[in-house]
């Protein structure tokens, strides 16, 4: 289930920080709370990542060094999906209840919020990110090992964004999926480093074709590509290729 939210702001001049992914997520986890207190401790403790989130999409901007992205629309849309109809239903429920999204120093009214249809999705889809896929691996540095996040463009990559998916899967579904083959082809990336409370998370905006287990592929639409995505990570969408070739020509 996916929803889209329309954010209006409360105030003109409206900047937005650059690193918001944590206070989205704090405050998706209120609204739960809100309906259901339980099932928003049992998401916050889990090591299972239940739900993935956009980043805020604002149409019309003009970006501020060191301060963030000054909002010149009108509204701007958060989109939040998980396979879990509970937790979606619980935090539509809390945004009607409490429609204020404190981001930062800035503020934003729901003013509107709709489920969206779920796309056909087969073996093969073209799929774009909605915000950047991290995933993550352990090097051995000096005596020490460390963190390191994965581009595309290393060969660890698909292999580790495979492991996570299946281990995700599993944990989330309570068992494996009929079909656990899959490949990635990457049209295009960029990499984008974003700050997450503490800790900063390299990922990859990207547009890939996904080939392989249609659980999978529909598990990540769902709920999200890679790791990390209750923080706002993995968020994809369905490109019609049939459409844009309609647009281009």
């Amino acid at each position: 289930m996916r929803i889209e939210i329309k954010f209006r702001p409360a105030e003109e001049d409206t900047v937005l920080p650059f690193n918001y992914n944590y206070d989205v997520y704090t405050q998706l986890l209120e609204k739960i709370a809100i309906v259901s207190p339980e099932l928003a401790r049992e998401v916050e403790a889990s090591h299972v990542d239940y739900f993935t989130f956009s980043r805020i999409m604002v149409r019309k901007r003009e970006l501020i060094p060191d301060r963030g992205i000054r909002v010149l629309s009108d509204d701007v849309s958060l989109y939040v999906s998980s396979s879990s109809g509970e937790l979606m239903k619980s935090l539509v429920e809390g945004f009607i209840d409490s429609p204020v999204l404190r981001v930062g120093e800035a503020t934003f009214i729901a003013e509107d919020l709709k489920v969206l249809k779920e796309p056909k999705i087969s073996r093969t889809v073209l799929f774009s990110t909605l915000s950047p896929i991290t995933v993550r691996t352990v090097k051995l540095s000096g005596d020490r090992m460390k963190i390191w996040d994965l581009y595309p463009n290393e060969e660890t990559f698909f292999d580790k964004l495979r492991k996570v998916m299946l281990m995700r899967y599993s944990a989330m579904v309570g068992s494996m999926p009929e079909e656990r083959e899959f490949s990635v082809d990457v049209i295009k990336f960029k990499p984008v480093r974003i700050l997450v409370r503490d800790t900063y998370y390299r990922g990859s905006l990207m547009i890939f074709r996904y080939t392989g287990s249609k659980e999978i592929a529909r598990f990540g639409y769902e709920n999200g590509f890679g790791e990390k995505t209750r923080y706002g990570f993995g968020m994809v969408k369905v490109i019609d290729e049939e459409q844009e070739r309609e647009v281009q020509a």
